[in-house]
């Protein structure tokens, strides 16, 4: 793993549908990211290796001619979107992306180690309270291995 995002900033999508990314992050975007429809309904930022990455994982499953990974493969493709910050360093999120994500204006930018995901702040606020209980509870979490 190259790059290794951490930190939680909040940030509000413009009237254009712009965000701005944390200075941060922004050198490992400086060339192109693909945006995707994230797990949990936020949307993550990938660096273009890491998509690669996933694309080609999920190329290779949809040749074993199995029709959920065929399906899979196309909605990952259909629901991604390249993006390139501008020298204010805002992204574009396009309309189906904001809709997926139920971003309206309020938002958090969170490194999540391998991927940059972007919540809604209302959403951001219940899962990080989810998070924060199973690393308060670590042993309900991890099975008593440590982390």
């Amino acid at each position: 793993m190259d790059e290794l995002f951490v930190g939680q900033f909040e940030h509000a999508l413009d009237v254009k549908g712009r965000i701005v990314l944390p200075a941060s992050f922004r050198a490992s975007f400086d060339q192109s990211g693909f945006l995707i429809k994230g797990s949990e309904g936020c949307l993550a930022l990938l660096t273009p290796e890491r998509f690669r990455n996933i694309a080609q994982t999920m190329a290779s499953r949809s040749e074993e001619g199995d029709v959920r990974h065929r399906s899979a493969k196309r909605s990952f493709g259909a629901g991604a979107s390249r993006v390139l910050p501008d020298k204010q360093g805002r992204i574009a999120v396009p309309e189906e992306l904001r809709s997926f994500a139920q971003l309206e204006r309020d938002c958090v930018i969170v490194g999540a180690i391998d991927e940059v995901e972007i919540w809604d702040s209302s959403r951001w606020q219940q899962i990080t309270e989810v998070g924060d209980s199973l690393l308060e509870s670590p042993d309900e979490f991890n099975n008593g291995d440590p982390l």
